[in-house]
């Protein structure tokens, strides 16, 4: 029995992961998912108008998924102290809270806000690989599109609700080192994450998916490599990303 606690384990995190998407995501399948924004438009249309059934779509790695439970527990670890520090201070805070664009039909949860200075943050863990792309002097490519056009949004529902916004941070987490750093954004990326989202309602609106195309569907090129609707999609732009199947 080499692998016993593995498999225990990973039974365990497919446990979790079933309840936790039946409790958030059972009868709302026709809402976009924040966490996509940015991404290619080819997947939302899959995912939530046709709604490729499970059995259609790629297995993600279990591998993939214990990295998804490293970071959920580093998300809650980092929520409870903010929680009890705003418990302490009497501070009005937001955890977790559910959020709907109900004109650009998504919906998602903001990690982390201060109401009192309307600022909102969203977590994020990262190993150091992604780390130095991230803040590295030599290779950096700076703070991802996709994770500025994610916080984006939830600020675009933040100003809309509450009619101000002061800040956007991201919190990020080396998982390697235990390193954290904090990034505060432009505000700017509110309104491109508006002129997104309105970008994927509209092509969206027919009745065929949005071809394979650059910028677009998808609008980065290793998007296919890590998506479990490559196979529905027709392979995306790089079949040779395709991964094993686990």
């Amino acid at each position: 029995m080499p692998n016993l606690v593995q498999d225990i384990y990973d039974s365990y995190i497919a446990d979790l992961n079933h309840k936790k998407m039946s409790s958030r995501y059972a009868g709302k399948e026709q809402w976009f998912h924040s966490s996509g924004s940015g991404k290619c438009i080819r997947k939302h249309y899959l995912d939530t108008i046709q709604r490729v059934p499970v059995e259609d779509r790629d297995p993600i790695p279990k591998t993939t998924y214990r990295l998804f439970r490293l970071g959920d527990l580093m998300h809650e670890d980092i929520q409870t102290a903010v929680t009890l520090h705003a418990q302490q201070e009497g501070l009005p805070i937001f955890i977790e809270k559910e959020l709907f664009l109900e004109d650009l039909n998504v919906r998602g949860f903001i990690d982390l806000a201060f109401v009192d200075k309307d600022i909102l943050y969203d977590i994020k863990t990262m190993n150091s690989r992604s780390w130095s792309m991230t803040f590295g002097t030599k290779y950096g490519k700076g703070i991802s599109k996709f994770n500025q056009m994610q916080l984006g949004t939830y600020g675009l529902w933040y100003q809309r609700e509450y009619k101000t916004l002061k800040g956007l941070s991201l919190a990020f987490y080396n998982k390697d080192t235990s390193v954290m750093r904090e990034a505060e954004l432009s505000l700017d990326v509110v309104d491109d994450a508006q002129e997104y989202w309105e970008k994927v309602k509209r092509m969206t609106s027919g009745d065929k998916p949005p071809p394979i195309a650059m910028r677009s569907s998808p609008v980065e090129d290793w998007e296919c490599g890590y998506c479990n609707l490559l196979t529905a999609c027709g392979g995306g732009v790089k079949p040779s990303l395709l991964r094993k199947k686990k």
